[in-house]
């Protein structure tokens, strides 16, 4: 008998999407205590880099931006990173870049610690409805965050000193934004 898989994720992503369009703040206070969950169930292995912290243990992931700690995603279920070569990452940012533009996955690439102060220092594609977005400058420069949702996964991405750790995340069952604390 198939059991369905027991991962679930958080991740308010469309949420601060919709809100950079509209200008209105999101209201992330129904997915909080998923939120703290997930953080808990992550504590273990950690790293960080100029923008973003991260977390991951045999029974959870999570990562957070230190300047805007409201962009966050965590999971709960086993997950594993792999070390990739400047090259190896190069590639996956290419790749990542390619697939937005064919498949319309959104992707997320911040290059600099200013985050959104320039065009220079990001570039974003995604959906909202039926408009496609793009925002920032796509460089060739490796960024020190990179996230690409597919329908099957995620794909994230840290640089931090001169490494780059990858994990890719099977779609998980998404935290209803009804949950109340």
């Amino acid at each position: 008998m198939n059991r369905p898989d027991p991962t679930i994720e958080v991740d308010p992503q469309r949420l601060l999407l919709e809100s950079m369009e509209t200008g209105a703040p999101p209201d992330l206070r129904p997915l909080e205590l998923a939120r703290e969950y997930a953080q808990e169930l992550a504590q273990g292995n950690a790293g960080e880099n100029e923008i973003v912290r991260w977390w991951h243990s045999p029974t959870g992931f999570y990562y957070e931006f230190k300047q805007f700690p409201a962009a966050f995603y965590g999971r709960s279920g086993l997950v594993h990173g792999q070390y990739l070569t400047p090259q190896e990452a190069q590639e996956l940012v290419w790749d990542a870049l390619t697939r937005a533009e064919k498949e319309q996955a959104d992707l997320t690439l911040f290059y600099t610690a200013n985050l959104m102060q320039s065009d220079q220092d990001f570039f974003m594609i995604y959906s909202l409805g039926e408009t496609r977005i793009e925002r920032g400058e796509a460089r060739y420069a490796l960024p020190l965050f990179m996230r690409l949702k597919l329908p099957q996964y995620l794909l994230v991405m840290f640089r931090s000193k001169g490494e780059y750790l990858v994990f890719r995340l099977p779609q998980g069952q998404p935290v209803l934004s009804e949950i109340l604390a």
